[in-house]
């Protein structure tokens, strides 16, 4: 009986590390998708303020080769 309730100890603390490991894991996406978010955010703040990103063709200079 005594080695079972070792055996169970064991994988607890076993289970407790991994666990341990997933959550810092999740929290570290969670902080990317989060930079993501406010890229995607200023990205779109951009274009609603009438930021262009493209020029049109009129103003684009040739490339040197031309």
């Amino acid at each position: 009986m005594e080695t079972r309730i070792e055996d169970l100890e064991v994988r607890i603390a076993y289970l407790e590390s991994t666990l341990e490991e997933v959550n810092q894991v999740v929290i570290k996406q969670q902080d990317q998708i989060d930079l993501l978010l406010a890229e995607i955010q200023r990205h779109k703040q951009q274009l609603e303020n009438g930021a262009e990103f493209v020029r049109p063709l009129s103003e684009e200079t040739p490339p040197p080769h031309y």
